[in-house]
Protein backbone atom coordinates (compact mmCIF):
# COMPACT_ATOMS: atom_id res chain seq x y z
CA UNK A 1 0.00 0.00 0.00
CA UNK A 2 2.84 2.41 0.94
CA UNK A 3 4.83 1.81 -2.24
CA UNK A 4 1.50 2.38 -4.33
CA UNK A 5 0.68 5.44 -2.62
CA UNK A 6 4.31 6.48 -3.03
CA UNK A 7 4.25 5.90 -6.55
CA UNK A 8 0.78 7.98 -7.56
CA UNK A 9 2.40 10.29 -5.09
CA UNK A 10 5.94 10.84 -7.59
CA UNK A 11 3.52 10.23 -10.82
CA UNK A 12 1.48 12.81 -10.19
CA UNK A 13 4.37 15.14 -8.94
CA UNK A 14 6.23 14.79 -12.49
CA UNK A 15 2.88 15.49 -14.09
CA UNK A 16 2.67 18.24 -12.77
CA UNK A 17 6.19 19.67 -13.78
CA UNK A 18 5.69 18.46 -17.41
CA UNK A 19 2.73 20.75 -17.42
CA UNK A 20 4.40 23.54 -16.18
CA UNK A 21 6.73 26.65 -18.40
CA UNK A 22 9.35 25.47 -20.25
CA UNK A 23 10.49 29.09 -21.06
CA UNK A 24 10.97 31.61 -18.85
CA UNK A 25 8.19 34.67 -19.46
CA UNK A 26 9.67 37.72 -20.70
CA UNK A 27 10.66 39.78 -23.85
CA UNK A 28 13.58 37.35 -26.14
CA UNK A 29 15.48 39.25 -28.61
CA UNK A 30 17.33 36.72 -31.35
CA UNK A 31 19.41 37.07 -35.21
CA UNK A 32 20.05 35.55 -37.93
CA UNK A 33 23.30 36.31 -40.07
CA UNK A 34 24.13 35.29 -42.91
CA UNK A 35 27.46 36.54 -44.91
CA UNK A 36 27.53 39.17 -41.91
CA UNK A 37 24.83 40.24 -43.11
CA UNK A 38 22.05 40.65 -40.10
CA UNK A 39 19.10 39.51 -41.83
CA UNK A 40 16.32 39.31 -39.38
CA UNK A 41 16.45 40.22 -35.53
CA UNK A 42 13.03 39.12 -33.96
CA UNK A 43 11.41 40.16 -30.34
CA UNK A 44 9.34 38.57 -28.94
CA UNK A 45 7.08 38.56 -25.94
CA UNK A 46 7.08 35.06 -24.04
CA UNK A 47 3.82 34.26 -21.49
CA UNK A 48 3.50 30.37 -20.19
CA UNK A 49 5.25 29.67 -23.46
CA UNK A 50 2.82 31.23 -25.66
CA UNK A 51 4.01 34.16 -28.13
CA UNK A 52 1.87 37.28 -26.80
CA UNK A 53 4.01 39.98 -28.86
CA UNK A 54 6.35 39.64 -31.71
CA UNK A 55 8.46 42.56 -33.94
CA UNK A 56 11.05 42.94 -35.79
CA UNK A 57 14.34 45.40 -35.09
CA UNK A 58 15.55 44.49 -38.71
CA UNK A 59 14.67 42.49 -41.87
CA UNK A 60 16.91 42.64 -44.62
CA UNK A 61 18.92 40.98 -47.71
CA UNK A 62 21.33 41.89 -49.92
CA UNK A 63 22.39 45.12 -48.40
CA UNK A 64 18.44 45.96 -48.79
CA UNK A 65 16.35 47.02 -45.71
CA UNK A 66 12.95 45.70 -45.59
CA UNK A 67 11.91 48.03 -42.88
CA UNK A 68 13.16 51.50 -44.62
CA UNK A 69 12.89 50.72 -48.68
CA UNK A 70 9.37 51.34 -49.64
CA UNK A 71 9.72 50.05 -52.85
CA UNK A 72 9.98 46.41 -50.85
CA UNK A 73 6.56 47.05 -48.61
CA UNK A 74 4.91 43.89 -50.62
CA UNK A 75 8.16 41.40 -49.53
CA UNK A 76 7.63 43.14 -45.74
CA UNK A 77 4.35 42.43 -45.76
CA UNK A 78 4.65 38.81 -45.92
CA UNK A 79 7.19 38.85 -43.47
CA UNK A 80 5.16 40.46 -41.63
CA UNK A 81 2.42 38.32 -42.47
CA UNK A 82 4.61 35.05 -41.33
CA UNK A 83 5.73 36.70 -37.51
CA UNK A 84 2.52 37.72 -36.81
CA UNK A 85 1.15 34.33 -37.65
CA UNK A 86 3.39 33.22 -34.06
CA UNK A 87 1.41 35.62 -31.71
CA UNK A 88 -0.99 33.50 -29.78
CA UNK A 89 0.49 29.88 -30.43
CA UNK A 90 2.32 28.36 -27.97
CA UNK A 91 6.75 28.63 -28.83
CA UNK A 92 6.96 24.95 -29.81
CA UNK A 93 4.05 25.31 -32.41
CA UNK A 94 4.91 28.68 -33.92
CA UNK A 95 8.20 26.76 -34.39
CA UNK A 96 6.70 24.16 -36.12
CA UNK A 97 4.75 26.00 -38.14
CA UNK A 98 7.35 28.39 -39.77
CA UNK A 99 8.69 25.32 -41.54
CA UNK A 100 5.50 25.80 -43.96
CA UNK A 101 5.77 29.02 -44.96
CA UNK A 102 3.28 28.39 -47.81
CA UNK A 103 0.61 27.29 -44.90
CA UNK A 104 0.49 30.92 -43.95
CA UNK A 105 -1.91 33.23 -44.86
CA UNK A 106 -0.64 36.28 -46.80
CA UNK A 107 2.83 34.98 -46.46
CA UNK A 108 3.61 32.53 -49.12
CA UNK A 109 6.34 29.86 -50.14
CA UNK A 110 8.37 32.91 -50.85
CA UNK A 111 9.09 34.32 -47.36
CA UNK A 112 12.46 32.42 -46.00
CA UNK A 113 10.96 31.71 -42.92
CA UNK A 114 13.84 29.97 -42.10
CA UNK A 115 15.68 32.97 -41.08
CA UNK A 116 12.23 33.81 -38.61
CA UNK A 117 12.85 30.39 -37.17
CA UNK A 118 16.43 31.10 -36.71
CA UNK A 119 16.23 33.80 -34.82
CA UNK A 120 13.17 32.31 -32.69
CA UNK A 121 15.48 29.54 -31.55
CA UNK A 122 18.64 32.30 -31.39
CA UNK A 123 16.45 34.28 -29.00
CA UNK A 124 15.46 31.41 -26.90
CA UNK A 125 19.06 29.97 -26.91
CA UNK A 126 20.32 33.21 -25.30
CA UNK A 127 17.21 33.21 -22.78
CA UNK A 128 14.71 35.70 -22.13
CA UNK A 129 16.28 39.48 -22.64
CA UNK A 130 14.28 40.93 -20.02
CA UNK A 131 12.26 39.74 -17.65
CA UNK A 132 7.82 40.87 -17.78
CA UNK A 133 6.75 41.49 -14.38
CA UNK A 134 3.39 40.71 -13.25
CA UNK A 135 1.60 43.70 -12.29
Amino acid sequence: MKKTLAILMITGLMGLTAQGAQYRDGVYRGNFIDRGETQANVQFELKDDTVVKAKYRALAFKGQNYMENKKLAKERAKYEAALKSTIGKNINDALEDLYYPEKIEMAGASVRSNKIRSSFQDALNRGAYKIVKEK
